[in-house]
Order: structure tokens, then C-alpha cells, then sequence
């Protein structure tokens, strides 16, 4: 017992070590424990061998992490994302599977090695782009919501594939294969069914107001349908995915989601760990040319895949490209759908290792690329119009209102700037809103405000504004490289405007000011002001406190109603 807790404590100060390295890189802590399996496993420290213990918390953090997904997979959400979300998810892994595969069969791998590889590279890492978008405040851009939408279809294919895959570890003749896939195809629907309509209303009734038995409950439910279905050869995967989507018609499937989350990233790292000391030298270097090309195709290739489909349906290249780009790094479904066929005999273990590599290669290249996707599509830009000479955005029109004369200009009306339309209409100023959004320009062109769809650093969209008797600039994007863009741009085309902008950091702020900025509203900084202000004028007086509830519910039943109207 002594020495597992030994290797333990050995193998988590090292993936400390690690993920404070790829913390100071701005980098997916992924790719740290990743690297942690590296040096624990037998190429370098040798803490870590195959038959561990440490594999069993892998099963455990792979059983948790499909279970959670299912948690998020209600069927409503598919549907909320609409139609571009499910042509362009489909169409990208189909796209990106046959290409894929043509890669492997011309690199030597057998076929259906080749069909492993590329169908495992289809799929991108939810969880690494969600926290992305949360990191840039893109997630309620159309660019975002579209590929939350498209990953999210990725998660329902991979939950069939993992189906078909349980389906097949008895073998057999392929007719076998397809009725044993039909029956448990048959077996989840009816075990979910069961789960809706007998287990999920309990839920609510006798243990949602206990977090601590939710909890318990989840977890446990989550561990016995994994060891349910393993006993009965379907596999613990599906059992966790099965689980959790039953789980998710509840109210309190995101509570639930919630509290397991903390347990499944523990227990992933293990698994990561475990597929680095997995990890051959002799493997990686013989598997160069594969790393690679399919490096490459992940890159290029996928974002290029999902901007032709986006742009074929009408959406500009700006929206077609940052949603592409979310697509240039693999899954952590990816190396466990590798792991089930290596499991299945279908294909040999030394492909994990040089799969792994591109996993790592990828994910932290394209985190970059995320990052400073603004930087990169001006790079881009004249390139990406030279791909698609046929594009005529259809999809993202706004109105074509051209003022004259434009007093003040509003950039982004999403998040802040309901308050401040209303106020320029009190003014009684001439202004003009834009935004990247389309739902926002179309709510704002029924309250018949002025606006328009643009981008606020497309400079061609901008030259055609007369901007030169401008006062005031206003941009509520809280993206410091377009702030600074905007800034520079003013100081040209409408020299007498002052320009306020928001940041969300102390150094984003600072380089705002010294880049020419009028002022740069930073909701932290504002948010401790407004509270010390509060209690220096209400003190300790209940009542007065009551009033200003109540007319803060008064402005968010204005923001909940007509958020998009004004924008938020």
C-alpha cells in the first residue's frame, strides 16, 4: 500500500511540475500530462509501468469524463444549435475521414488502421475549446455558438461509433455485427427510457436538495451502469455515456456535472499520464512521416474543411475562418477511441505513441491559433478570398443604413450596450451600431436602431463609414488586439474622436492607454467601485438595500427581455 502511495505522490509532483511549465505557456495542461507520463513512464524515470495500479484510476477518469458528456448531450441542445451546426459537424467528419484515410493507406498503414486514425482525428476537444471561448468572451459570438454546436454533433457521432465498437468485441460475421448493434441500439434506448421515466422524476423529488447525496448518487449510478454493461459485453464506456445521457433530462443535470467535474480531471490526469508512459521512442521514430502529415491536416486541412462548408452556406469569411479554426487539434476521444480499438485487436498497439505526439502537437499549436485568431485572419485574409472566389455572404446581412454623418460609433451591442443605445437616443446623436452578430443587427433593426453587420477590424468595412467628423468611439469587445487596432485606426480616420473601450486586465488596459485610448472601462475594477459606493450610501439600512434590488431586477427584466432588442 506504502508503495503506491509513494508512486502516486512521485507522479503527481511531477505533473505539478509540468502543468505549472504549460500554465506559464498558456498552454492546455493536457499537453502537461502528457509529458508527466513521458518522464514517469520507462523512457526516462520508469515510475510508471504497464499493469499499474495507476491504470485503474485511467478506466475510472475515461468512465467519469463519457459520463459527464453525457450529461451535456440533451437532445434539445442539438436542436437549439440549428441546422449550420449539424451540416457543418457532419460535413466535417465526413470530409475529414476520407481524406484522412487516404492519408494512411498512401503512408502503408493497413485500411482499417487508416479508417481508425482518421475518424479518431475528426474529433476536437469540447472541453479545450470551450475553455477558450470562455478565456477570448467568445462564447456568444455566432463564430462560437456555431462551434459549440458542430462539437457537440461530434459527441453524438462518437457516442454511436462507441456503440458499434462495444458491438464488436465478440467478433463474428459482419451480419452478426449489425444485428448485435441493432439489439443494443435497441437495449440503450429502452435502458434510457426506464432511467426518464422511473429514475429521473425521484431526482427531483427526494434528492436535489441534498448536493451532498446528489452527488453520490451520480457518481454511483455513473459506475454501475459502466460495470452493468461490461458484464453484459457491451463495454463500461458505453455504460458511462448511457448513463450520463439519461441523467441529463434531469433539472439538475448540470449540478450534477458540476460537482463530478473535479473528480473526473483528477482522475484524467491519470489517464493521460498513462497513455505518456505508454509511449515509445522506437515507435515515435518510426512513425515521423505520419506525425507529420496528419499534424499538418489537422492544422490546415480541418479549419480549411469547415470555412469551405461555412462560406458555401453564406457566411462571411471572418466567422467561417475563427469557427474553423476550432477544429486544428484532436480529442481526448480521439486517443481513447485508439485505446478501444488497440483493446479489439482492430489495430496495433504501437500506433497510440506517434497519435499521442500529434495530440500534443496539435492541441498546442492550435491553441495559438485560437487565441490570436484576429491577428491571423488579417494575415490570412487575401488568401483565404483566393479559396473561395465564389463566397457572396448571405447569412450574416445586416441593414444597409449608411448614415451621412456618424457622431458616435458603437462597436459590439451584446453585452453592454442595451443601456447605451438608449441613452444616444435620449441624446437625440446621430450614431450607428455594429456588431458580429446577426440576431443582435436584426432584433436592433426592428426597434429601428441604426446598425449594421461588420467586424470591428475589418478595415475595408470601415473605410466605407464617414468617420471623419466622428466624436466618439465606443467598443464594448473586450479583446485587447481589436481595442488596440481600433485605437491606432481612429487616430487616421477620425482624428477627433476619443475612444473608449473595455478590458478585462490591468496590463490590457495599460497598453490601451498607452496606444492613444480616452478611457477603458474595466468591469473588475468598476465592480469593487460600485460595491464600496453602494454600502458608503445604503450603510446598514435593510431598507434601502431592498430598493436597490429592486430596481436592479427592474433593469435585468429589461436585459432578460430585451437584451437583444437594445443589446445586452
Amino acid at each position: 500500500m506504502s508503495a503506491i502511495f509513494i508512486q502516486l505522490s512521485l507522479v503527481l509532483a511531477v505533473a505539478v511540475a509540468a502543468s505549472l511549465i504549460m500554465r506559464l505557456l498558456r498552454q492546455p495542461l493536457i499537453i502537461g500530462y502528457i509529458i508527466t507520463g513521458i518522464i514517469v513512464g520507462p523512457m526516462v524515470l520508469g515510475l510508471v509501468r504497464q499493469g499499474d495500479s495507476i491504470e485503474a484510476f485511467a478506466h475510472i477518469g475515461v468512465a467519469l469524463l463519457l459520463f459527464i458528456v453525457g450529461l451535456g448531450l440533451h437532445p434539445k441542445m442539438i436542436r437549439d444549435v440549428g441546422g449550420v451546426a449539424v451540416v457543418t459537424g457532419l460535413g466535417q467528419i465526413i470530409f475529414t475521414t476520407v481524406i484522412g484515410w487516404v492519408i494512411g493507406v498512401l503512408l502503408g498503414y493497413a485500411s482499417l488502421t487508416a479508417l481508425y486514425l482518421a475518424f479518431a482525428f475528426t474529433m476536437s476537444s469540447t472541453i479545450i475549446i470551450l475553455r477558450l471561448l470562455h478565456a477570448k468572451e467568445d462564447q456568444d459570438t455566432l463564430y462560437g455558438r456555431i462551434a459549440i454546436g458542430f462539437l457537440l454533433v461530434q459527441d453524438f457521432v462518437a457516442m454511436i461509433v462507441f456503440m458499434v465498437l462495444a458491438s464488436a468485441r465478440g467478433g463474428g460475421p459482419p451480419e452478426m455485427l449489425i444485428l448485435s448493434v441493432f439489439l443494443k441500439i435497441v437495449v440503450v434506448v429502452a435502458v434510457l427510457l426506464m432511467l426518464v421515466k422511473f429514475i429521473v422524476p425521484l431526482i427531483d423529488r427526494f434528492l436535489a436538495p441534498s448536493s451532498e447525496l446528489l452527488f453520490i448518487f451520480a457518481i454511483s449510478v455513473c459506475f454501475i451502469f459502466a460495470s452493468l454493461f461490461e458484464y453484459f459485453d457491451f463495454s463500461r464506456e458505453l455504460g458511462a455515456l448511457v448513463a450520463g445521457l439519461a441523467l441529463s433530462f434531469s433539472p439538475c443535470h448540470r449540478e450534477m456535472a458540476t460537482r463530478l467535474k473535479p473528480l473526473r480531471d483528477f482522475f484524467l490526469v491519470a489517464f493521460f499520464i498513462v497513455l505518456g508512459a505508454g509511449m515509445s521512442l522506437v515507435d515515435i521514430e518510426k512513425s515521423i512521416p505520419m506525425i507529420v502529415f496528419f499534424s499538418a491536416f489537422i492544422l490546415i486541412g480541418n479549419p480549411l474543411i469547415v470555412y469551405l462548408i461555412m462560406t458555401c452556406m453564406g457566411y462571411t469569411k471572418k466567422t467561417s475562418f475563427f469557427a474553423g479554426l476550432t477544429v486544428a487539434q484532436i480529442s481526448e476521444f480521439s486517443l481513447i477511441l485508439l485505446g478501444m480499438g488497440v483493446s479489439l485487436g482492430h489495430i496495433p498497439a504501437s500506433i497510440v505513441g506517434p497519435a499521442t505526439v500529434v495530440g500534443v502537437l496539435t492541441i498546442g499549436i492550435s491553441t495559438y491559433m485560437i487565441m490570436h485568431n484576429h491577428t491571423l485572419y488579417r494575415i490570412l485574409e487575401r488568401f483565404l478570398s483566393f479559396l473561395a472566389p465564389w463566397h457572396k455572404p448571405t447569412r450574416e446581412k445586416g441593414a444597409a443604413f449608411r448614415p451621412k454623418k456618424i457622431d458616435v460609433l458603437v462597436l459590439g451591442s451584446h453585452r453592454l450596450g442595451g443601456g447605451i443605445v438608449n441613452m444616444l437616443k435620449e441624446l437625440k446623436v446621430n450614431f450607428l451600431v455594429i456588431d458580429h452578430d446577426p440576431l443582435v443587427i436584426h432584433a436592433l433593426e426592428k426597434q429601428k436602431v441604426p446598425a449594421v453587420f461588420g467586424s470591428a477590424d475589418d478595415i475595408s468595412f470601415l473605410d466605407h463609414l464617414p468617420l471623419k467628423e466622428t466624436r466618439l468611439i465606443i467598443s464594448t469587445i473586450p479583446d485587447v488586439e481589436t481595442n488596440e487596432f481600433l485605437v491606432h485606426y481612429a487616430k487616421t480616420a477620425a482624428p477627433a474622436a476619443n475612444v473608449v473601450c473595455v478590458a478585462n486586465h490591468a496590463s490590457h488596459a495599460k497598453n490601451l492607454y498607452d496606444a492613444g485610448a480616452a478611457y477603458v472601462v474595466m468591469p473588475p475594477y468598476l465592480g469593487r467601485k460600485y460595491i464600496i459606493d453602494l454600502v458608503k450610501r445604503n450603510r446598514l439600512d435593510p431598507s434601502k438595500y431592498r430598493e436597490e434590488k429592486a430596481c436592479h431586477i427592474k433593469d435585468l427584466r429589461y436585459i432578460g427581455n430585451g437584451a437583444n432588442s437594445d443589446g445586452d
